[in-house]
């Protein structure tokens, strides 16, 4: 059999030797995550510990994948024989050989998979500078915020703060002065400068205090020295014909228009100097030879000091002559593309500025300091902190080149090997940290660094991300250490079809050559693997005109769905959007075709109905003189109020028949005197009557219960459940009362801002697994998919276009250092150069990273590729279409669409078939009039706040273990505790890195307590807090254990609620479920196997055999599991399994499928 060898298989074999260090360019499908494992495979294999070898990646889900994959590869070479494929061949052998030297030295990856080295940045950083709490300036490290914005919101409150002092800050108060005291705005904008004071606070700091107020000047004379000096470079052998000719041009115009620009170059005889006072020349040069659209000139008239060679020319020979020169010149540089960016760089270059700007720019540099210094001290208060804190923290925790510390010094010795992956996504922070971590390394000297990217994939510069880093990595190394560039081709993912097409359209959408300043990439050329499978197009591009509702994309977008179904049903789909908003149209248009997908992250959990209603639910028990919230529980579908009676409800006087009482709030007034409320309907009243009964009786309990068992409890008793049209709302409204529970402040939200917050970066459950994903390009990242339909092209992304009143950016300089450059718009109009140049830079910025981000989103195609957009008609000659916004990703590909348009569909909006007329009726849901409650299950939603005194022949949950002799509740206190420890470790796997009995350890305290909190004490806590140790302790020494709290399992989870039931509503407890991949990961597939398990810490008794234990406990658990089951049959899951769990046996016992 002819074995197919990829063409860049050298390249793939170079990265393998470990003692060199490599900087690897992966472009899209290359299979970079398969040569990360087998790089890492054999230097694990080479090691004498496996901490020796430290792989980063930047995301949790990164770094359990690549675990995964190693720990699989270990599994197949240990239990398949070498198979024929020459990839996996290698893998296979790589793993054989790491397993041999596991076996020597007693390491026991598989069993102890938590040595292995596999850490995201974020974790990384929070080691390091853990270990050095004093010096690092972080103290006993507290936890990251979740929502770190109450902090920056906090420290931005403080320093304003002293604007109210007898004597304000000066530079403060000069500050908002300039941005009009416009002071949300203000405050939003510091906000956004702290979440990203990475990118600008150490060059900030960088210099000494008393040259602070001069920092900004000088970055604007350094960027103004090094553009001017690529001007110069870029010139080349036409500087000398330039200046004679420039000479001409100046003095002509000395003569006819002295205030013309280029008329500054009469007398010139060599070159302006490259710095601020040569700016004008330099400018003039620039207008000699660019027209004011930025193009090449293609002639020359007096107005440009070239007069026609006529009569009334004093020297007619020598005006023909100059007149031909300049030609020939213009001529010469027409087709040089990079002169003619790096003049119009040149041009938008801040001159000019007057003192006003300087002093904003030297107020701003001791601002921002004071600001950080604010947060600090609200970090301090807080007990808390966040990532970029804790990344600095570790920088101080390391030392420098010069002192490092021992922290720094011990790493040196532990680490030898450091791989990185999605280096092109990495900040200027991240980039230090390893150079710190690198300090003293060489080539040759037994260490390795292998960092892996692709510059045409970075795509999170709203993250800090630079890919000039990665740029110069690959050029000059990290630190000292020297890396080799290699560049990886075959794109093993999409077909040819698809592959040839992204090279030819992207070749032209990218820069022709990489520029490190301004995060350019150019672009590189894949060689596909696979052969076109698909009879289909490969590409098409639907244009939709002047479709201003999107009407017509949608459509379009169902359309293409429903064909590709109808051919590949069994294929998945990706719908992917820049931003979620463009969805709005599409997502109903779905809906309407009956086609189910599946939306991840896109649905905020707030916007969700049941969410808007427990929201309003919980504010009106908390604030009784909240009257819109206790209108909105009215109005909502537990009661229902027609608007006509929630009209009289709303001005309904209690006081009218007699004295007010001022203690009651008035609408709880309302709810106690229903009959004397006028103008209600008979409906309305009996609906009243009902909901009111329940509110009453639950305002009696408030400060009884906590926040959420008060709240859960009055939307069950008013019949909630019953008024959500989907299963999921039910795991919407079980996730909003678990943040409730969180942010129980002892009976109610002591920090509402806080709490919202949070709730708004909850998204609602998305709908179960579908053919047909639909995500944002950024969440694409990494997956693959047979059919991509990418539409809103013509749509723009972020703000480079809106006048907002402070701007900034961050860029490398010829150094490679970096700067960071602020701009304050002036509410005053008129020229603002600095502004000017700024706003440039951003929009500069998010094009390309625009360019690049079309690119993820093209390559995740393997068979065919759907671009849709929006376009208007053009009435200009020669023109059909208007050109779209250059902040579009659709700008990037238009020149494409002229020359190539085999693969162009132009469709009218006057040809939309969905019929999207509205009836304009209006519906309100609600529950029926006669709806009853059904009888709650004993031992769900208030288990944990009974005692233990069930009364046999009440229902109890299958799931409670059997209360017992009053002297053994210790037993099943136990089991509580261990079930809560399983789902904690399965939650937070950072804790899985630790060995066992350092982790021991670490929770014996909180046993201790939480058994205390159960009503052990003495010996019998003792027992409890014995076997809570053994059956966690076993899991952890147990491969099956150690798989089961893996949190890296697709859908995984722990204590999984779910509902079931009719009349009868019951809440389930899943204790862990997960979907393990079958066949090859990543595959696009979406197979596999659904485990549900349940742990149960019971053991045999006394002279019973473990067989006939598990016998038995199968067949006690077997309807409760049979009940999970079908809940995710219901679900549309088919392939399932369910087993039980012994952790003190180490032993799953699988329940046979009936």
């Amino acid at each position: 059999m002819t074995t197919h060898i990829p063409v860049d298989a050298s390249e793939r074999e170079q990265a393998l030797d470990i003692t060199q260090s490599f900087a690897v360019s992966a472009p899209a499908g290359s299979g970079k995550t398969g040569l990360l494992t087998q790089r890492l495979l054999k230097l694990l294999a080479a090691c004498q510990q496996p901490e020796e070898v430290l792989a980063i990646t930047f995301t949790r889900k990164a770094a359990g994948e690549m675990r995964e994959r190693l720990l699989h590869a270990l599994l197949d070479a240990r239990d398949n024989p070498e198979p024929e494929n020459p990839h996996a061949k290698i893998t296979w052998q790589l793993a054989s050989n790491l397993l041999a030297h596991d076996e020597k030295h007693q390491w026991h990856l598989l069993q102890s998979p938590q040595r292995l080295r596999i850490q995201t940045i974020d974790g990384l950083c929070r080691n390091i500078a853990s270990q050095l709490p004093i010096d690092s300036g972080l103290g006993a490290p507290g936890e990251p915020l979740e929502q770190p914005a109450i902090a920056y919101q906090k420290a931005i409150a403080n320093l304003l703060k002293k604007l109210e002092k007898e004597q304000p800050d000066q530079d403060l108060s000069r500050l908002l002065l300039h941005l009009d005291n416009n002071l949300p705005e203000v405050t939003d904008l510091l906000q956004t400068l702290l979440e990203k004071r990475e990118q600008w606070l150490e060059p900030l700091l960088s210099v000494h205090r008393e040259e602070a107020e001069d920092y900004f000047p000088f970055v604007i004379r350094e960027l103004i020295e090094d553009q001017l000096g690529q001007f110069q470079t870029a010139l080349g052998t036409f500087a000398g014909e330039l200046l004679d000719l420039a000479d001409y041009a100046g003095s002509n115009l000395q003569k006819e228009k002295p205030d013309h620009i280029i008329s500054s170059l009469a007398g010139i005889t060599e070159l302006p100097p490259c710095n601020d006072q040569g700016l004008p020349q330099w400018l003039a040069l620039a207008d000699l030879l660019v027209t004011g659209t930025g193009t090449w000139r293609k002639s020359v008239t007096k107005t440009t000091g070239f007069p026609a060679a006529d009569k009334k020319s004093p020297d007619p020979e020598r005006a023909k002559a100059q007149k031909e020169r300049i030609t020939t010149l213009l001529e010469a540089l027409a087709d040089n593309d990079e002169l003619l960016n790096i003049i119009a760089e040149v041009r938008t270059l801040p001159a000019g500025m007057d003192e006003s700007q300087w002093q904003i720019l030297r107020a701003m540099a001791r601002v921002l300091p004071l600001l950080v210094a604010e947060l600090k001290l609200v970090f301090q208060q807080l007990g808390s902190t966040d990532f970029t804190e804790v990344a600095q923290a570790a920088l101080v925790a390391l030392g420098d080149s010069e002192a490092p510390t021992d922290v720094a010094l011990k790493l040196d010795v532990q680490i030898r090997h450091i791989l990185v992956d999605e280096f092109q996504d990495t900040s200027q922070l991240q980039l230090e940290l390893l150079q710190k971590l690198t300090a003293g390394w060489e080539p040759d000297d037994g260490r390795s660094l292998f960092i892996v990217g692709d510059g045409m994939q970075s795509c999170y510069g709203f993250r800090n991300a630079n890919v000039g880093i990665f740029l110069d990595a690959r050029n000059e190394g990290i630190g000292e250490l020297p890396l080799t560039p290699l560049n990886l081709q075959v794109n093993f993912r999409s077909s040819n079809a698809v592959v040839d097409w992204v090279n030819r359209t992207f070749l032209k959408a990218f820069p022709p050559r990489d520029n490190i300043s301004r995060g350019a990439v150019r672009y590189l050329d894949s060689v596909a693997f696979k052969p076109q499978q698909w009879e289909g197009a490969p590409v098409s591009f639907y244009g939709c005109v002047d479709d201003e509702e999107r009407l017509k994309e949608a459509e379009q977008c169902v359309e293409i769905i429903q064909q590709l179904q109808a051919k590949a049903p069994e294929d998945n789909i990706a719908i992917l959007v820049r931003n979620k908003k463009h969805l709005q149209q599409i997502l109903p248009a779905l809906t309407r075709a009956g086609i189910a997908y599946q939306a991840q992250d896109l649905a905020p959990l707030a916007s969700k109905m049941v969410v808007l209603d427990l929201l309003s639910l919980t504010r009106a028990l908390q604030d009784p003189s909240d009257r819109i919230s206790w209108l909105a529980i009215l109005r909502a579908p537990w009661c229902g109020l027609a608007l006509p009676d929630l009209y009289a409800v709303a001005n309904h006087n209690p006081g009218e028949h007699g004295p007010r009482d001022p203690r009651v709030p008035p609408i709880l007034n309302t709810l106690a005197t229903l009959e004397e409320i006028r103008g209600i309907s008979d409906e309305g009243r009996n609906r009243l009557q009902k909901t009111a009964a329940l509110i009453l009786h639950s305002w009696q309990q408030r400060g009884r219960k906590p926040l959420r068992v008060w709240v859960e409890g009055l939307w069950l008793a008013l019949g909630g459940p019953a008024t959500v049209a989907d299963k999921r709302e039910l795991s919407n409204a079980a996730d909003f009362f678990q943040l409730l529970e969180k942010y129980d402040g002892g009976g109610s939200i002591t920090d509402w801002s806080a709490f919202e917050l949070a709730l708004q970066q909850l998204f609602a459950r998305p709908a179960q697994e579908a053919r047909v994903q639909v995500m944002t390009i950024h969440k694409s990242k990494g997956l693959e998919f047979e059919h991509v339909l990418i539409p809103g092209l013509d749509k723009t992304g972020g703000a480079g276009g809106s006048d907002q009143l402070l701007r900034w950016c961050t860029w490398l300089n010829s150094d490679v250092e970096n700067r960071f450059l602020l701009a304050p718009k002036s509410p005053r109009s008129g020229k603002d150069p600095l502004y000017a140049y700024v706003k440039h830079d951003n929009s500069e910025r998010e094009r390309l990273e625009g360019t690049r981000l079309l690119y993820v989103g093209c390559t995740r195609a393997i068979h065919s590729l759907h671009l849709l957009a929006c376009v208007k008609s053009s009435d200009k000659k020669n023109e059909d279409f208007k050109a779209p916004s250059a902040a579009s990703l659709l700008a990037s590909i238009w020149p494409a669409l002229s020359t190539d348009t085999d693969w162009c569909h132009w469709l009218s909006a006057d040809e939309l078939v969905t019929n999207t007329e509205h009836t304009g009726q209006s519906y309100l849901l609600r529950v029926a009039q006669n709806w009853q409650a059904p009888p709650l299950p004993r031992g769900e939603y208030l288990a944990r706040y009974r005692m233990g005194n069930n009364q046999r022949g009440e229902e109890e949950e299958i799931n409670l273990p059997d209360l017992g002799l009053v002297h053994q509740r210790w037993f099943r206190h136990a089991g509580t505790v261990a079930h809560e420890t399983f789902a904690t470790l399965t939650e937070s796997p950072q804790r899985l890195a630790a060995a066992p009995e350092q982790l021991i350890q670490e929770l014996r305290p909180l046993w201790q307590l939480r058994l205390s909190q159960l009503g052990l004490n003495g010996g019998s806590l003792e027992k409890a807090q014995e076997k809570v140790e053994q059956a966690v302790l076993r899991t952890l020494h147990c491969e099956t254990g150690r798989w089961l709290l893996d949190a890296s399992h697709r859908a995984s989870a722990a204590e999984l609620e779910l509902h079931s039931g009719g009349r009868e509503l019951r809440r389930n407890i899943v204790d862990r479920t997960f979907i393990e991949r079958n066949g090859v990961e990543g595959n696009g597939d979406g197979g596999g196997t659904r485990w549900i398990i349940d742990y149960k810490t019971a053991e045999p008794a006394n002279g019973e055999t473990v067989e006939a234990f598990i016998e038995a406990q199968l067949e006690k658990y077997r309807r409760q599991l049979d009940g999970y089951r079908r809940l995710f049959y219901q679900r549309g899951e088919r392939n399932i399994r369910c087993a039980l769990y012994f952790p003190l046996l180490q032993q799953l016992a699988e329940l046979p499928a009936e």
